[in-house]
Parts: C-alpha cells; sequence; structure tokens
C-alpha cells in the first residue's frame, strides 16, 4: 500500500460532525505530517473554506443532516483539491455532481485514507 508521506506540512481541512471520527482522522493525518484544522458544521466549513489557505480538505457527506456539497463546490471553485469521507458509500448523485473526486468509505484505515489525500494533492 502506498505510504502518506506527502502530507508533510500540507494544511487539511476536515470536515466531519461525529467528534469522535474526527479526532481520530486528525490524529492519523497528523501522523503522516499534515497540520489539520477540524470542524463539524457546515456553516464553519463554509467559512474556513471561504478564507482559504489549505492544500486540501477531508469531507464528510452529510453534516447533521446537511450535505456538504456548499463546501465542495467552494472548495472544487477554488482549485483546492478535496475527497470525501462517507458512511453512505458511492451515491450515484455524488458521483454524477463530482466526478473523479476520490470516496473513501467509512471506516478507512488512516493510512489509506492518507494515501489516498496524498494523491489527490498531488494530482492537482
Amino acid at each position: 500500500m502506498v505510504n502518506g508521506k506527502g502530507l508533510a506540512g500540507k494544511k487539511v481541512l476536515v470536515v466531519e460532525d461525529e467528534f469522535l471520527v474526527a479526532l481520530d482522522l486528525e490524529t492519523e493525518l497528523e501522523e503522516y505530517g499534515a497540520d489539520v484544522t477540524c470542524v463539524s458544521t457546515l456553516s464553519q466549513a463554509k467559512g474556513i473554506a471561504e478564507r482559504g489557505g489549505f492544500d486540501a480538505a477531508v469531507l464528510d457527506l452529510n453534516l447533521h443532516g446537511e450535505p456538504s456539497y456548499p463546501v465542495a463546490d467552494l472548495l472544487r471553485d477554488r482549485s483546492v483539491p478535496f475527497l470525501f469521507h462517507t458512511g453512505q458509500g458511492e451515491k450515484s448523485d455524488l458521483m454524477r455532481r463530482y466526478p473523479g473526486v476520490v470516496v473513501c468509505n467509512k471506516p478507512c484505515d488512516g493510512q489509506r485514507l492518507a494515501a489516498n489525500l496524498r494523491d489527490v494533492i498531488e494530482r492537482n
């Protein structure tokens, strides 16, 4: 499996509404050298995404019942690479709306997530 070494020094926004999942993601990505900022609501995520300053983002698809699409759209418009980290699988509407965007299905181990995130950053 590919490692996540390419995350050293990268600023990563994690948008996740489940506290323990967010904490786990933060810990795992930091182990690969990323500088992680976590937020849990759509409004927080939109505000931070508008300010920018991130190399990439990990987005939960469902934030307290709201889709994270507005954040994904903002990131896409600003050419910030992102991937979805979701327990809802690869939904067809998600794949139509964001063709080619990586979807990591929960649970996703840290090594795989870091490798996918590094690949997304390098592709951009």
